[in-house]
């Protein structure tokens, strides 16, 4: 990658700034994935979704659309991942702040070692040995 692509991807638009430069540049298609800006309207021929699930996102006029879910829900592989580098122009200035960790988080390790699903599935399994020997028990 050259020096002027690498500038060229780490410019920070702010909304503003991105809706200006698509009313200069009505004929691209431009989309926003992971908060990075994306000119994908060379690659809308390839795409092996077909040209409108890119469409679908494309951010037009003063409306903004964060085509981040869709792609995640896809599953796209690195490959793609890697394939989208070539199309980036840069990202978002007002950047969302990262997730504050909520203190009571039930997927995450507690501090003796538990978590939710540690003692959710003995329990189930509990309850199915106690089912299990009634149904034995009352059968006899």
């Amino acid at each position: 990658m050259s020096d002027s692509e690498t500038s060229a991807n780490s410019k920070a638009y702010s909304k503003e700034a991105l809706f200006e430069l698509i009313a200069q540049n009505p004929d691209q298609c431009y989309i926003s994935i992971h908060e990075n800006v994306y000119n994908v309207t060379e690659f809308l021929d390839e795409h092996p979704g077909g040209e409108e699930a890119l469409k679908e996102y494309q951010i037009k006029g003063q409306v903004f659309k964060d085509a981040t879910e869709s792609f995640e829900d896809v599953g796209h592989s690195m490959d793609a991942r890697d394939m989208m580098k070539k199309y980036q122009i840069g990202s978002l200035a007002d950047k969302k702040e990262q997730k504050v960790k909520s203190d009571y988080d039930r997927t995450q390790p507690t501090q003796n070692g538990l978590n939710f699903s540690s003692l959710v599935v003995p329990g189930l399994i509990l309850a199915g040995l106690g089912i299990a020997y009634q149904f034995f028990v009352n059968r006899a």
